[in-house]
């Protein structure tokens, strides 16, 4: 091991020890933990369609014919 890989490795061990000396002073944590709700999902949003979308990929696209992009398998 070089010089720098075991200096790393003993910052790293110094660490964990300060961390599980720490988890040691916290005590026991049995409790519940966890959130209750009512509503457990969202409701859903109506989305306004969006005028100029259809123009902006078709002008991007690289084939195209007439309304339809096309696109090759694999070739990107």
């Amino acid at each position: 091991m070089t010089p720098d890989e075991e200096k790393i490795k003993k910052q790293a061990k110094a660490i964990m020890d300060e961390f599980v000396k720490a988890l040691d002073k916290v005590g026991d944590l049995s409790g519940e933990v966890g959130l209750e709700r009512e509503q457990t999902t969202r409701e859903g949003k109506k989305s306004k369609p969006d005028d100029g979308f259809r123009e902006r990929m078709l002008t991007n696209a690289p084939k195209k014919d007439s309304d339809n992009i096309i696109a090759e398998k694999k070739s990107w």
